[in-house]
């Protein structure tokens, strides 16, 4: 029953999807221009990525930092569909429906998700386009795999601002002051060893770093001082928690007046 619920919401955030096509196009320009211009503009910084052991280019360098980027706006923006659902009574209709809440916040992370790997995977296209090599074409796959997963934990962080804001002035405020920073906190742009101590120290405690660092290996075969296995269990313990908490938070603030 809670998978069937769960499936439920999943599909109808699928079908609100498509009808925004506009906005997927739109959500793409950001990512886009960092892969194309950010990418050509520090190409003069060779030599630093160089030093850390990267023999590649740097759009090679930064081409897995932008495909996390996109997962992450992609995902932490995904949210603010519970306040229209909240706003236009959608969410009064499924409260009173014997559905699971739980069902509910776990299907809008899915499509969420879902969603992001799809923007994903056409940055990818992006960035095979400009000349970004992959070691094959099937080590696309896993890449997606661990972009759905990084995913779902973003949107569990975007579901719970989006349960717990009064407004969508809150919502965004918040979802901009977590989005920049995160993705900054990362080697997306340069390795960790060009980074000050504390800010590196810092930049290790976020789960960004590691899929970056992740999805970086599995595309050029550079390892950075991370295994693959800590990159997947901080990733898979990310999630977890994720699920976890925003489960709990949207069940209870949810059946609070909005």
């Amino acid at each position: 029953m809670i998978l069937y619920d769960t499936y439920t919401i999943f599909w109808r955030e699928l079908k609100r999807y498509r009808k925004s096509r506009s906005g997927v196009l739109i959500r793409l320009i950001q990512p886009a221009i960092w892969i194309i211009v950010i990418g050509n503009t520090f190409s003069g910084t060779q030599p630093l990525i160089e030093s850390v052991g990267f023999d590649g280019t740097y759009i090679e360098f930064m081409a897995p930092g932008v495909i996390i980027l996109t997962a992450i706006f992609t995902s932490i923006f995904g949210g603010v569909n519970t306040l229209w659902d909240r706003r236009y009574g959608f969410m009064n209709k499924a409260l009173t429906s014997p559905i699971s809440r739980s069902s509910i916040a776990l299907g809008k992370m899915l499509a969420i998700s879902l969603i992001a790997a799809l923007q994903a995977s056409l940055i990818i296209g992006i960035a095979l386009a400009i000349g970004v090599t992959f070691p094959n074409f099937w080590i696309i796959a896993p890449i997606m795999g661990i972009v759905i997963l990084f995913s779902l934990g973003f949107s569990g962080i975007s579901v719970i601002v989006a349960a717990t804001a009064k407004s969508q002035e809150t919502f965004w405020g918040v979802i901009n002051f977590l989005g920049m920073p995160l993705f900054m906190l990362s080697p997306a742009l340069f390795p960790l060893e060009l980074l000050p101590d504390w800010l590196a120290t810092v930049a290790r405690l976020n789960p960004v770093t590691y899929t970056v660092l992740l999805v970086r290996e599995m595309m050029t075969g550079v390892t950075e001082g991370v295994s693959a296995a800590l990159s997947l269990g901080v990733i898979g313990i990310f999630v977890l928690s994720m699920i976890g908490l925003a489960s709990y938070v949207f069940t209870r603030e949810v059946n609070k007046p909005f």
